[in-house]
C-alpha cells in the first residue's frame, strides 16, 4: 500500500509539472482494486508473470475509458491485446510508447488506476 501512495505522489508531482496527460473524462470507478500482487516486474509482450500480468490488465481497465476502449480479460497473459492497451495507457498517460511495462509506466498505472479519472 505504502508503495502505491509513493508512487502515487510521484505522478502527481509530475501531472501539476505538466509531464503527465490529463484525463478526460470522469469516472465511476468502484470495486475492491486490483490486488493480484504488489509486484511491479519489467513486463513485455509474452511475458510468463501470469500474477503481474493480471494486475497489469486490471489497472489498464481501471485507467482507461471502457466507452472508448475495450476492456481486456484478465487472464494473466501478455498478448496482443495487452500490448495495444499497454501502448494506448502509454501515449495518454505521455508516457515513451514501447509496450513494456518498467517503472515510468507502473507508477503512471498505480496513480490513473485508483484515480476519480480515466487517463483516456
Amino acid at each position: 500500500m505504502l508503495k502505491r501512495i509513493i508512487s502515487g505522489v510521484a505522478v502527481l508531482g509530475l501531472t501539476l509539472g505538466g509531464a503527465v496527460a490529463t484525463a478526460s473524462t470522469a469516472s465511476a470507478q468502484t470495486g475492491t482494486g486490483c490486488n493480484y500482487t504488489n509486484s511491479e516486474p519489467t513486463l513485455t509482450e509474452w511475458s510468463s508473470n501470469a500474477v503481474a500480468v493480471q494486475q497489469l490488465q486490471c489497472e489498464l481497465n481501471r485507467s482507461l475509458n471502457p466507452a472508448s476502449h475495450t476492456s481486456l480479460t484478465v487472464d494473466g497473459s501478455f498478448g496482443p491485446n495487452t500490448l495495444n492497451a499497454v501502448k494506448t495507457f502509454q501515449a495518454c498517460a505521455g508516457d515513451g510508447v514501447d509496450g513494456s511495462v518498467g517503472p515510468q509506466t507502473w507508477a503512471s498505472l498505480d496513480f490513473w488506476a485508483y484515480s476519480p479519472n480515466y487517463v483516456c
